[in-house]
């Protein structure tokens, strides 16, 4: 999880008593055999440099080299962005026309934007390896390509974002999937139950014995229409907090299968805003082998000049995956096995979830091969002089194309290109205070992470239950909602 400084989630491991690990990021970086070393204006010829980056390198040297230092220089200042890329007369030159903002959240302005690799590319002239590294550190981390990166909302989220650049990871064999278990005890969660349309019906009241329509209000209530054929009625308000995909008119992906419908329909500009906001694919590919072969010492490596951008490294011993809420089958999956996950997002993730798409066996068979050969390349001769140590050690694979569930179609929200505005608009209540909308694609500040979808969450159900404070005149308790009620009520009585 990346964050680990003002995370409600990691305030929940603690009230848990969960033990955890806070791990630097970039761990390590990996500089593979480049082919951009020709017929680039910008490049300075390192093959004769002492100062070139080859092989694995750990971040402090890597962030010294001044291409290195200087992508994450950009990403971090972000000079001259946000930009118009073309004057009126088409010219698309660094002295192109500029427009200051003073609100980059404005929607009034969201035509005033350009994507992170226009910007690299024609206003910082960045090299080809700066815009590598860009690539595979920011955009992948970001959940998508510098070809579709909103400069406009990269700006915001870099500004904003106050959780660190440390991950954590949980000790004792557990993941993410445990602490929903533990927020959802004692729910009523329906699976397998998809949500097909939202209802909403207004009443109009009397005033003075007198019919007329004085204003509307939410005595109608809200229902949510199943595929099944089952209706759940809200007597206050209905908290939706569904991927962007299923929001949106249309979506790009093919397995994507769940649109949900509102009735009536969602304001134009709530649907602009949702159109706006994207989402792109990404693909995990899960490497299990016999024993680790890569240092003790290595967790993380981002990779340039590589099939796949990043990869991590764990070691679960049997001991670790004792979870009661799992089989015996999983966990003798898992026990003892040392892991290598790959994580590629965008453009890469796409290409990868095509190729299983169009042929299922021979497409993944491709990409674990890949993905062993890029293992190899990157920790060949560390162990006692092998060559190929991933491919020997290697038991087993899984590779997950996000995509492919049909109810999400893709990743996560990223920062998206004339979106300026858009995720203010999606957090505004809908029908009179009686349909609100949470998830990662409504923060602002957080987009991509659990954390800031479980702070919508919290937002979303305060509002929800000061409406119905509001009409029964019953007070909420004080801090009702807010970050620390939440953490120091969960798994008490009073939650």
């Amino acid at each position: 999880m990346h964050g680990g400084e003002n995370n409600v989630l990691v305030r929940l491991f603690e009230r848990l008593q969960w033990s955890y690990r806070t791990l630097e990021w970039p761990d390590r970086y990996y500089f593979g055999p480049r082919s951009d070393e020709t017929n680039d204006e910008n490049h300075d010829g390192d093959d004769n440099d002492d100062t070139a980056l080859r092989g694995i390198v750990d971040a402090t040297t890597a962030e010294a080299h001044p291409d290195i230092a200087e992508a994450h220089r950009l990403l971090a200042d972000l000079p001259d962005a946000p930009w118009v890329l073309k004057t009126e007369s088409g010219d698309a030159s660094a002295s192109a026309s500029q427009i200051p903002i003073d609100d980059l959240e404005s929607s009034e302005t969201k035509h005033v934007d350009c994507t992170a690799l226009q910007w690299l590319t024609d206003r910082v002239k960045a090299s080809k390896r700066v815009i590598a590294v860009a690539e595979n550190v920011y955009a992948n981390d970001f959940g998508c390509s510098l070809s579709t990166m909103g400069m406009r909302e990269t700006a915001v989220e870099q500004r904003e974002w106050c959780h660190g650049e440390e991950y954590i990871l949980l000790d004792e064999g557990r993941h993410l999937g445990d602490l929903v278990r533990e927020v959802s005890s004692g729910l009523d969660v329906r699976l397998e139950t998809v949500a097909r349309t939202v209802e909403w019906s207004r009443k109009e009241k009397e005033t003075n014995g007198n019919e007329g329509v004085t204003g509307s209000f939410n005595d109608g209530g809200v229902k949510v229409a199943t595929r099944c054929g089952k209706t759940f009625r809200a007597s206050v308000a209905v908290i939706v907090a569904a991927p962007v995909s299923a929001l949106k008119e249309t979506h790009w992906a093919p397995a994507f299968a769940t649109k949900l419908l509102f009735d009536p329909p969602l304001p134009r500009a709530k649907r602009d805003a949702i159109d706006a906001i994207q989402m792109s694919d990404a693909v995990k590919i899960c490497l299990a082998f016999r024993e680790t072969f890569w240092p003790k010492d290595v967790w993380n490596v981002v990779c340039c000049d590589a099939f796949l951008p990043e990869c991590w490294m764990l070691e679960y011993d049997a001991t670790e995956n004792e979870n009661e809420n799992e089989s015996d089958a999983d966990r003798s999956d898992v026990a003892g096995r040392a892991i290598v996950t790959f994580f590629a997002c965008g453009e890469t993730a796409k290409a990868v979830a095509r190729r299983i798409r169009e042929d299922p066996e021979r497409g993944e068979a491709g990409v674990v091969e890949q993905a062993l050969e890029q293992l190899d390349a990157m920790f060949g001769g560390d162990a006692g002089g092998d060559a190929a140590p991933a491919t020997k050690r290697f038991v087993a694979a899984k590779v997950f194309p996000w995509s492919a569930v049909d109810s999400v179609g893709g990743a996560y929200t990223h920062p998206s290109v004339y979106a300026a505005g858009a995720r203010r608009e999606l957090q505004k209540p809908e029908y009179d205070g009686a349909l609100f909308f949470a998830g990662e694609a409504a923060n602002v500040k957080c987009n991509p992470c659990m954390q800031g979808a479980m702070t919508t969450g919290l937002e979303a159900a305060a509002a929800a239950a000061a409406e119905r404070a509001a009409r029964t005149g019953t007070p909420l308790p004080e801090g009702f909602g807010e970050e620390d009620w939440f953490v120091e009520c969960f798994g008490s009585d009073s939650s």
